[in-house]
């Protein structure tokens, strides 16, 4: 229930920007999960970090193929 608080105080306290908050949003959800919850072991974190950075490979190749048909259409 922080994280809402934490989020959007920061964006309207003018602490950091969109972008930062949700940098900051990620950090505080790992540290809950990792920390407080235990729900994530440490062990699982390379493995965690690998699929995510596969995903956001495929986004980015998909953004910009679409970048690149839309400015030859």
């Amino acid at each position: 229930m922080f994280l809402i608080f934490l989020v959007i105080g920061g964006i309207v306290g003018g602490i950091f920007t969109a972008t930062e908050a949700g940098a900051i949003a990620v950090v505080y959800s790992l540290i809950l999960a990792v920390g407080v919850y235990r729900e994530v072991k440490p062990k699982q974190l390379p493995d965690i970090l690998l699929k995510s950075a596969e995903t956001t490979a495929i986004v980015m190749l998909l953004i910009g193929a679409s970048t690149a048909m839309s400015w030859m259409l």
